[in-house]
């Protein structure tokens, strides 16, 4: 017997075909289905047996018979022949349909078993009670019931992937804590007081994933999950197994910080009072502090690590190396600034000046602040609202951005620029040095200015007028070079968001990349992100 990889003919015409029955019914394998002209067979096939698989079907040439290798129907043409299964397969392989047909081309009826026994060899995921009720429905109608889905594979299942589990056990009550005893650390930027022996973190290992299959009976392996990464640093016990749970405890008391990964305990300094001039200001070249009661006006407060306010800051001075946390609200009418490499919050906030690193939360509303994140800007609660001010950060999730009464409200979506790609600093210098120039040779045109100037005069200020257009072709050097570097984060800036649960109020301006829109009317749960194809702003539903 010889085997041929052809393309979905057997090549032989059908004027050299004798049908053996009606062939618009169903052929099958195992019988002869047809005989063929020994006289116009071509020599190459004779006195052999042939099988064509791609169009399933067997020509033997030594008693000049046709058979076919699954069942199906018989096309044929002067090009050639084939046998079209009545089942198909997805081009995924992930369901099979099958036509039923009353009887085959022999006139016989075609039982729930044979059909089973046509399909694919190693098929899985068949549903036999579906199968069976079409083969009497076909026969009980004497009619084609055709398309009917009889199988389906089933798609693997990944595993779990591994988690971090930060646990919230004892010290200040700062962030929001979880019915289980959690605190998300590291979207709610919260800062944790602990005693030595509690237990701070788990690390759950992944989960295997679950092989699927095809209905073909191919298995279809499942990824396993990630393992997720958390890292013992400072005074920090890891107790367990790899594979198995690894549980994480303070080694001695202090403030918990959560940064690259890393657990670590910084040394606190309580201070069981108010920041005022009677108490002085605050600076610590190590460690944490935690403030029991409230920052006044003019004080300042300088951690290495974090800062814990358990009261209000007002129109106070606060930097931190980590995070920066106020249980109360932030009020600066008179002036202050709150600057943290970490996260920023706080439960309210008015006329705030923040610069963070990481995310900005807010409790409640947020009214006529200067705000820059690195992170996102969060307002969680149904009064999480953005009443007037300046806001920039590289996502937000609000209930309402502006008001009502059109609060003039800018929010800019943007990424921090790498090193060296921040340009704006350098062109404020060189935009500075312009001005000081146009003190002495004006803002005119040369031609003007030249020729109503002292003829001794003429060529300093051309050299003036030189040196001032060499200042503006650096500027928009630099700014070509912003661009350029805005333009390559146009990918990532498009995965962002900013979403207004509730209410995005007409005068709201937005800004992303180079574009800005200002909100003529309200939009209603809705979220603004930047269309890279479009290079402009999207605003979508949420």
């Amino acid at each position: 017997m010889a085997t041929t990889g052809d393309e979905g003919l057997c090549p032989l015409p059908a004027s050299i075909i004798d049908p053996i029955g009606d062939l618009k019914f169903p052929v099958i394998p195992d019988a002869i289905i047809a005989t063929l002209d020994a006289e116009k067979l071509p020599p190459e096939y004779k006195g052999k047996e042939v099988v064509f698989e791609k169009a399933n079907i067997v020509v033997n040439g030594s008693d000049y018979t046709l058979g076919a290798t699954t069942v199906g129907i018989m096309e044929l043409s002067e090009k050639g022949l084939r046998v079209t299964p009545l089942w198909s397969v997805s081009d995924d392989a992930m369901t099979m349909r099958m036509t039923f047909h009353p009887k085959n081309c022999f006139g016989k009826p075609i039982s729930d078993d044979k059909y089973r026994e046509y399909l694919p060899e190693g098929s899985k995921g068949v549903d036999n009670d579906v199968l069976d009720e079409a083969v009497a429905r076909s026969r009980d109608s004497d009619a084609v019931v055709a398309d009917v889905e009889i199988a389906k594979g089933v798609p693997p299942s990944p595993g779990r992937p591994g988690e971090v589990r930060l646990m919230f056990t004892k010290g200040s009550e700062v962030g929001e804590r979880q019915d289980d005893g959690s605190i998300n650390f590291r979207e709610r930027g919260a800062t944790a007081c602990v005693d030595e022996g509690d237990e701070i973190a788990r690390l759950i290992p992944p989960t295997s994933g679950h092989a699927g299959f095809d209905v073909l009976g191919r298995e279809i392996p499942g990824e396993d999950g990630k393992p997720a990464v958390l890292k013992a640093g400072k005074d920090i016990r890891a107790t367990g197994e790899p594979g198995e749970t690894i549980v994480y405890t303070a080694a001695s008391p202090g403030m918990v910080l959560y940064r690259d990964d890393t657990l670590s305990i910084s040394e606190l300094l309580e201070i069981n009072s108010d920041v005022d001039l009677s108490s002085g200001n605050v600076h610590v070249e190590k460690g944490s502090i935690l403030i029991k009661g409230t920052v006044t006006t003019g004080a300042e407060v300088t951690a290495r690590e974090s800062v814990v306010v358990e009261g209000v800051v007002e129109n106070a001075v606060i930097r931190a190396g980590a995070d920066v946390t106020v249980s109360g609200g932030v009020l600066m009418e008179e002036g202050g600034i709150i600057e943290a490499e970490g996260a920023v919050t706080a439960k309210f906030m008015r006329n705030a000046t923040i610069r963070a690193g990481g995310d900005v939360v807010i409790g409640m509303d947020c009214v006529n602040c200067d705000i820059v994140a690195g992170g996102k800007i969060v307002a969680g609660s149904d009064k999480g609202i953005l009443n007037g001010g300046v806001y920039v950060c590289g996502g937000m999730d609000v209930a309402e951005m502006g008001s009502p009464l059109g609060a003039r409200t800018h929010i800019t979506l943007a990424l921090p620029l790498a090193e060296g790609e921040d340009t704006e600093p350098r062109a404020r210098k060189l935009r500075e040095k312009i001005a000081e120039l146009e003190k002495f040779i004006g803002t005119g045109n040369i031609k003007d200015t030249l020729l109503l100037a002292p003829k001794e005069d003429r060529g300093i200020l051309a050299e003036l007028f030189k040196i001032k257009a060499l200042l503006f072709r650096k500027i928009a050097e630099l700014e070509e070079r912003k661009q350029a570097a805005l333009a390559a984060q146009g990918e990532e800036l498009s995965r962002r968001r900013l979403k207004a649960r509730r209410t995005a109020h007409a005068g709201v301006t937005i800004n992303i990349g180079d574009r800005s829109i200002t909100l003529s009317k309200a939009e209603q749960a809705s979220k603004f992100h930047w269309n890279q194809e479009k290079s402009g702003i999207a605003i979508s539903g949420i």
